[in-house]
């Protein structure tokens, strides 16, 4: 059998144990969720080139009538906080909205849809 000595060691071994894994795994669930949020908070270099480029193509055709900062303008209205979908808005652009606005199907192929859909989503 184990004398008291022993028994109050193993179970401070153990102790200890389970904290040093508890301390791991906070730890880890902390760094991860740190380094997950600054991969998202910092976009790449290619997406901010996609919405660079959405935006010099919705500069062309979209805001002599939504303005130059999607902030509305007298035929049409604002852009900014759309509450509807990446693919609710490339239908709205392909197809138009009838006798509000004109189909952009002919002019943009579909990445260059994807690339102003891109831009809409980053206004604020």
């Amino acid at each position: 059998m184990f004398n008291e000595v022993e028994i109050r060691a193993a179970t401070t071994a153990f102790i200890a144990s389970v904290c040093v894994l508890t301390v791991t795994f906070v730890g880890g669930g902390i760094y991860w969720q740190h380094n997950g949020r600054l991969a998202k908070d910092k976009p790449s270099s290619e997406s901010e080139a996609l919405v660079a480029k959405g935006r010099s193509l919705f500069l062309q055709s979209c805001s002599h009538c939504h303005g130059r900062d999607a902030d509305g303008g007298e035929d049409a209205p604002s852009l900014l906080k759309l509450q509807i979908s990446g693919a609710h808005m490339t239908l709205v652009i392909q197809n138009g909205i009838k006798d509000e606005m004109p189909s952009f199907a002919k002019k943009y192929n579909d990445a260059d849809v994807e690339k102003i859909v891109a831009y809409l989503k980053t206004l604020k």
